[in-house]
């Protein structure tokens, strides 16, 4: 049997997780009276995510969770394995006439959030590894 998890909140207007279904306390307040099931998950993952959101003070809720939605959707090349991260940054960064410059990825990689990452470094690798060559001082093309 998979085990599920509730999100329950208590009269103090504190929402938390459980995976008891009896016998719940507000880890705020203590209290075990006036605590309501709200809602019920498969994955702690989500049920987390559902308390954060749930505890948002009513004044900023929407300005937080559309800022939240927004760095989910940027970072959309996080589950990428990192070397293939790495080259669809680049190509992100390519030009329509296929030419790749380092202003072109600093502006990529500012934008993804990445600033462990420098365009130097990237286009060396792939440099070194024949996936790019020189046009000129600033400019690169792909190989392939």
């Amino acid at each position: 049997m998979a085990q599920s998890f509730n999100l329950v909140t208590c009269g103090c207007g504190h929402s938390f997780g459980s995976s008891k279904s009896l016998n719940n306390y507000c880890t705020k307040c203590g209290s075990s009276s006036d605590i309501k099931k709200l809602e019920l998950f498969e994955d702690a993952e989500k049920l987390s995510y559902a308390v954060s959101v749930a505890n948002i003070p009513d004044e900023i809720s929407d300005e937080l969770i559309s800022k939240i939605k927004k760095k989910d959707s940027k970072s959309k090349f996080k589950s990428m394995p990192n070397t293939q991260n790495k080259i669809q940054l680049m190509k992100l960064a390519t030009d329509e006439n296929g030419e790749l410059t380092n202003a072109s990825l600093d502006k990529i990689l500012l934008d993804e959030g990445k600033l462990d990452l420098t365009s130097d470094h990237l286009i060396g690798q792939a440099e070194m590894q024949g996936l790019l060559f020189r046009v000129n001082e600033k400019t690169w093309n792909w190989l392939s």
